[in-house]
């Protein structure tokens, strides 16, 4: 049964074994977590991009392409559902370990370096970053304003765990650097 779900793991599914083994195997918790961890990365993968084929949806950037691999992981018994988060399975360690060599070492790295960076976000975090980061992706958004709103605080936030630079943060509170200066030493 093995090397049959081996034969037939796409290029997505590997995508997210390899989100899911990345960060010490770290779970992801809740699907909105998963959707906005693949669509960063895929939008650094250029060649993975047709592949989830995301579109703007009331959270922001949505694949259904991402959502039927999961299931197809979940059927597999490759990744499993824990306490609410998402967690790769022995049988997804051992898949991914055999199928890594389809990923390069640069991609492999930056989907490291993506998951540490978004897993441990708030949700409130994680829609800003994406929201302002992607706002192409909003347009079909119920919760835009609620987002925006959140803006400021949020990106004052990320700067003092030292997740993003001040001129991220800057960008992501939809500031002019100077203001958003001015606003942090207040």
């Amino acid at each position: 049964m093995h090397k049959l779900i081996v034969k037939h793991i796409s290029d997505l599914e590997l995508l997210i074994l390899a989100l899911l083994y990345a960060d010490n195997k770290e779970g992801i918790r809740k699907k909105l977590f998963l959707q906005k961890e693949v669509f960063r990365v895929v939008n650094f993968i250029k060649e993975m991009k047709s592949s989830a084929d995301f579109i703007a949806h009331f959270y922001g950037p949505y694949s259904e392409s991402v959502e039927y691999a999961v299931e197809h992981l979940l059927s597999y018994k490759l990744v499993e559902k824990n306490m609410g988060k998402y967690v790769i399975t022995q049988s997804g360690i051992d898949v991914f370990e055999e199928l890594k060599y389809r990923l390069s070492e640069d991609k492999l790295e930056a989907i490291e370096d993506f998951k540490v960076f978004l897993n441990d976000l708030t949700q409130k975090e994680l829609l800003v970053f994406i929201y302002s980061s992607f706002p192409e992706f909003t347009t079909e958004s119920g919760i835009k304003d609620e987002i925006y709103e959140e803006r400021v605080p949020v990106a004052i936030s990320l700067y003092r765990k030292n997740k993003v630079s001040i001129e991220k943060a800057a960008s992501l509170a939809g500031m002019p650097l100077e203001d958003f200066i001015d606003v942090l030493g207040d």
